[in-house]
């Protein structure tokens, strides 16, 4: 059995018509399934836990990075392979794993998906100090990024632009905002449980990469691999406001930035960041409460992705 959960929100609240193309292609091959939507937020994990068991050939997932955020943060280890279709805004998951399925192909690929198999996917693991842990499946981060994602669910700028239909304008009113106003803040990072400790000067922001892509395309992590165990650290540290937005610009051709003499690139296993003051967090563009000290690594979980 094909079993389904639905973001209907996603793309601007298209979802449901992505299912809809789907089922009709499946109704047509006679092949039964099973779509339910989510109806609150946090609810894909608990849909997947209920949906996933041994008469589901497939789970399929259909919204944007954010639904999968939600979809790890389940009890990922009794899933059944997730057919995954991107259907969000930025899709830096599908883009950063090469995924085969997109909106358009999904509904034959859901009828034939010999060409597929299902590969494990790391998870990522956030614990800000004296918060509850969390887990991503794109990228978390701390500092610049977070703060622009505080500020797009807490300001009033981005409910004022959507009333007149221009929410997109929010997204570089706020990032031009935060790169030249982001505190540049002093700290130590320690990096496998202890073996290797740096000292952090100027730091604007942290992105834990588990993927290369983070943002709709920021290539912050161009040696990312999404099964290797590791966490793939971009860390931007720049003398002034104007070195950073010559750095950030670069991040979009290629991974250019990581020739900058005031970025720093590393591959670990885990890193855990100390810093003079609190600044926000971020997993997958959700926000966590400003804090000094977090710890980042991979999940001992992992997902089966049909790929």
């Amino acid at each position: 059995m094909l079993r389904f959960i639905v973001n209907p929100a996603a793309r601007s609240w298209h979802g449901r018509e992505c299912m809809e193309e789907i089922g009709q292609a499946l109704d047509r091959a006679g092949i039964p399934y099973e779509a339910v939507e989510t109806k609150a937020p946090r609810q894909v994990g608990l849909l997947a836990e209920q949906l996933s068991g041994p008469d589901t050939d497939m789970l399929g997932v259909i919204g944007g990075d954010g639904t999968l955020n939600e979809l790890v943060s389940g009890r990922t280890a009794s899933y059944s392979p997730i057919f995954y279709v991107p259907y969000g805004s930025g899709n830096d998951f599908a883009r950063g794993i090469g995924l085969k399925v997109t909106a358009d192909n999904a509904p034959d690929l859901a009828v034939d998906h010999s060409g597929l198999s299902p590969k494990a996917v790391d998870i990522g693991f956030a614990h800000a100090k004296g918060q509850p842990a969390r887990r991503f499946i794109v990228s978390g981060g701390i500092g610049f990024d977070a703060a622009v994602c505080w500020d797009l669910e807490k300001g009033r700028v981005k409910k004022a632009l959507n009333k007149i239909h221009l929410g997109k304008l929010s997204y570089l009113f706020y990032g031009i905002k935060n790169l030249l106003t982001c505190p540049l803040t002093d700290g130590e990072l320690i990096l496998n449980d202890g073996e290797k400790t740096i000292p952090i000067r100027r730091l604007a922001f942290m992105s834990a990469q588990n993927l290369p892509y983070e943002g709709g395309g920021f290539h912050f992590a161009p040696k990312a691999v999404s099964h290797d165990g590791l966490i793939d650290l971009c860390i931007v540290a720049p003398r002034n406001h104007f070195m950073f937005i010559l750095y950030l610009a670069s991040s979009l051709f290629n991974g250019a930035h990581l020739k900058r003499r005031r970025v720093t690139y590393i591959q670990c296993r885990s890193a855990c960041l100390k810093l003079t003051r609190p600044l926000y967090y971020h997993t997958d563009g959700e926000i966590g409460e400003a804090t000094d000290e977090i710890e980042f690594r991979t999940d001992e979980a992992t997902i089966r992705v049909m790929q």
